[in-house]
């Protein structure tokens, strides 16, 4: 199985790559991170955006403030054309970020 891996850095969100589809294909892509919050009881998150559309998340609840948390692996089926697209990774409500997270992106074919 091949992959291509679009996304493999440190925070802080947002982050926005671009990135080539080699075909018409039916993809798999997978997220993973890390993100925090300043208070306790939250449910965290990434969204999720191909080409400014909303695809997905990756999510943990997390009881704890201030404790970098890993994110529950999200895994999206997508249908990509061949040429350039784009991805975004946003924090979602009551989510933060910063240079000890690490995000990772990977599609795979």
């Amino acid at each position: 199985m091949a992959c291509q891996v679009l996304v493999s850095q440190k925070g802080p969100l947002p982050i926005k790559v671009n990135f080539n589809s080699p075909g018409d294909l039916m993809v798999c892509l997978q997220m993973d991170g890390s993100v925090w919050s300043t208070s306790g009881n939250q449910m965290l998150g990434i969204q999720i955006a191909v080409d400014g559309q909303n695809v997905g998340t990756a999510q943990i609840f997390s009881n704890g403030a201030s404790t970098h948390r890993a994110v529950v692996s999200s895994f999206v089926p997508l249908k990509l054309t061949y040429g350039p697209h784009s991805i975004a990774l946003t924090a979602m409500a009551n989510t933060t970020s910063d240079l000890n997270d690490l995000f990772t992106a990977v599609i795979h074919y």
